[in-house]
């Protein structure tokens, strides 16, 4: 059965709150103690032993693991065991400039994690267990939560507590199994994710689709300039920052609901969408691209499209490299930079002509299916329908409407 991940809101009363703030601060100093010592017999002895056996000898010391429950207490310790794994391969690789992993800031709040054991749903009620140990005598808390509508699951596999820094508030992750309904399409569709145009979606049958991105642009633009002039962290700068990210989630539900919909009426079974692991880190296009590039919400649309995808009974894939897709012609394979005219325009020599960015969801397509959704082609592939969408606000206070709905154009 297909899992995906819930993000809950947490509805305790202030007492519940505490208690959970004081046990997700406990973690934080775990994780700190841990890395502490671990310091120290580097320093001591030149070596570092992140074996289970060194790390739970070292638990026993910390006064603060007794303050969450156990096997969260052993997740924190994983959390460190792979920080260091992770700097060990790098270090391996020659890469010295990476640094050995850092301590958490004193009053961070670190998540609580529970896998399988240690909690309790039912319905909207969630009790957790903090263990036998505490210095207040508290074994265990209660509360609600509330997620988005529309999803049933069997069973909770885990459950996290997590601290959101935009928000101030603290929510529930629930990795759960979901039942998805029946699809017995056999259609395939791939996707080309930009920022003007969020993205360019090749069907099977050979239709194409645009997705529009300026307005996501628009409100990251705006926002940044109300920021401005404001001191980062500030209490009126996290309350902009969480009307930014609402709205541009607001987007990108439109979009890939309306996607993910469109693939169901077209039979689609499976959807490939360009790998863009690492794009941030390979290119630099100046420091005011870069900003942009780094705004890009590309891995929060790829995670909307997998669990709307699984809903559906539709596969969402995102293992094809997208590298030179945007500059080879779909047409004769030829990879030429300056094909790409402008913006929206793909031009070969060859006598392909297409919008840029659907000349890269075919390519997409092609090394993802090895075989081209374009069938005939006399170099040209027919004018894409065009998905728009607006907010209709921008203003710092809360919506008082929903986003106008979607509209398409041939």
């Amino acid at each position: 059965m297909p899992l995906i991940t819930l993000k809950a809101k947490i509805h305790a009363d202030p007492q519940t709150e505490a208690v959970l703030k004081d046990a997700m601060f406990c973690a934080t100093k775990v994780y700190n103690g841990l890395l502490w010592h671990l310091r120290k017999e580097h320093k001591e002895t030149g070596r570092v032993d992140i074996s289970r056996k060194n790390l739970n000898r070292i638990l026993k010391e910390l006064p603060r693991a007794k303050g969450y429950y156990s096997m969260s207490v052993q997740l924190t310790r994983d959390e460190v065991r792979e920080a260091y794994k992770s700097f060990f391969a790098l270090k391996k690789k020659g890469l010295t400039q990476h640094e050995a992993p850092g301590f958490r800031r004193k009053g961070q709040l670190s998540p609580l994690k529970y896998v399988q054991s240690g909690f309790k749903v039912e319905g909207d009620k969630v009790t957790l267990s903090l263990g036998t140990s505490r210095e207040d005598g508290i074994k265990q808390v209660t509360f609600r939560i509330s997620h988005r509508p529309g999803v049933e699951y069997e069973r909770v596999r885990e459950l996290s507590i997590a601290y959101d820094k935009v928000s101030g508030r603290i929510e529930a992750r629930l990795v759960v199994e979901v039942k998805t309904r029946e699809n017995s399409g056999t259609g395939r569709a791939a996707v080309d994710l930009g920022e003007t145009i969020l993205m360019a979606c090749a069907f099977d049958d050979g239709t194409v689709m645009l997705y529009a991105g300026r307005q996501i642009k628009a409100i990251r633009r705006y926002w940044q300039k109300v920021r401005a002039g404001l001191k980062q962290s500030s209490r009126r700068w996290r309350q902009i920052s969480h009307r930014e990210k609402k709205q541009v989630e607001h987007l990108l539900h439109v979009a890939t609901s309306h996607f993910i919909a469109e693939c169901v009426r077209k039979g689609v079974k499976e959807v490939v969408v360009g790998n863009l692991d690492g794009i941030r880190e390979s290119i630099d296009y100046g420091k005011r691209l870069n900003q942009r590039l780094h705004a890009w919400p590309y891995r929060k649309l790829i995670d909307m499209l997998k669990y709307k995808g699984t809903l559906a009974g539709i596969i969402v894939r995102d293992d094809v490299d997208e590298n030179s897709t945007s500059i080879t012609c779909h047409a004769c394979g030829k990879v030429v930079a300056s094909n790409r005219i402008h913006r929206g325009l793909y031009v070969c020599s060859c006598g392909w002509k297409a919008q840029a960015d659907v000349n890269g969801a075919l390519n997409i397509y092609e090394k993802a299916y090895k075989v081209s959704p374009v069938k005939g082609s006399s170099g040209r592939v027919a004018r894409p329908a065009v998905v728009s969408y607006q907010l209709g606000w921008h203003g710092v206070a809360e919506p008082k409407r929903e986003g106008k709905p979607l509209r398409a154009s041939a």
